[in-house]
């Protein structure tokens, strides 16, 4: 799949979940009918370049980052030279994930998913985000935690980086997320220790899927769940029509 042309940083994240009134998720938000009731889950607008924004403003030292910024102008078209020569973006320091079968060994940062039901992108093609659901109940959960942990990372990326003062052509971090299978193993470096899961099932989703099952926290084991633009891409609308989602639990 050629990747390297999309030009859409804004559409990696789900938009639309729909979910009952009477399941336990929403009686802790204070839903008070009995009938069916829309959610609406939907990233915010440029979410990937705020989010940059803002990181960047963030001094050296705090981050202690070692890497120099970028040229205006300049142009980065893989993952692995922009990580190597500017890093990560700040706050990216929730966790690691590394994923053998498809290349994958990335930072990890923390984003809360508000009553605003915003899922925020990550800062930039190189950086996954793990989803705080705290909020939703009987949604996500913390990697290890018994629950849903979610993950998100970009398919690909086509707009500039602001923490490192350059712009990105090229694929991102989930790229092949596509390619995963049963059984392959997906590590989460969490708080000291190694997380190991098994890949039980990747589905390719549609925008108008149930996603309040999907993101869940009762999956009946310690599970984690990834996902990244899938599908095809209007060139008009800047939007994919699906979603790439795959399920693991721990082993």
């Amino acid at each position: 799949m050629v990747v390297a042309e999309l030009r859409a940083h804004t559409v990696s994240w789900i938009r639309r979940a729909g979910i009952v009134a009477g399941l336990v998720a929403l009686v802790a938000l204070g839903a008070a009918c009995t009938g069916k009731q829309d959610i609406v889950v939907r990233p915010a607008a440029s979410s990937a370049t705020a989010d940059a924004t803002a990181a960047a403003t963030a001094s050296a030292t705090a981050t202690g980052t070692p890497f120099p910024t970028g040229q205006p102008g300049q142009v980065i078209t893989n993952v692995k030279d922009l990580v190597t020569k500017f890093g990560y973006p700040p706050g990216t320091n929730y966790a690691t994930i590394r994923i053998p079968t498809i290349g994958v060994d990335a930072r990890v940062g923390a984003k809360t998913v508000g009553r605003d039901a915003t899922m925020a992108a990550p800062s930039g093609p190189a950086d996954v985000v793990w989803y705080d659901m705290g909020l939703w109940d009987g949604m996500g959960g913390s990697p290890g935690g018994g629950q849903n942990a979610v993950f998100s990372g970009h398919v690909d990326y086509a707009d500039p980086v602001p923490y490192a003062n350059v712009s990105y052509r090229g694929q991102a971090v989930f790229s092949q997320l596509h390619l995963l299978s049963q059984g392959d193993i997906v590590e989460i470096d969490y708080r000291g220790q190694t997380l190991r899961y098994k890949v039980e099932w990747r589905r390719q989703l549609s925008d108008d899927t149930d996603w309040g099952s999907i993101w869940s926290s009762k999956t009946g084991a310690d599970s984690i769940t990834l996902y990244t633009c899938g599908g095809d891409f209007n060139f008009q609308t800047r939007q994919y029509h699906d979603r790439v989602v795959v399920r693991a639990t721990r082993i």
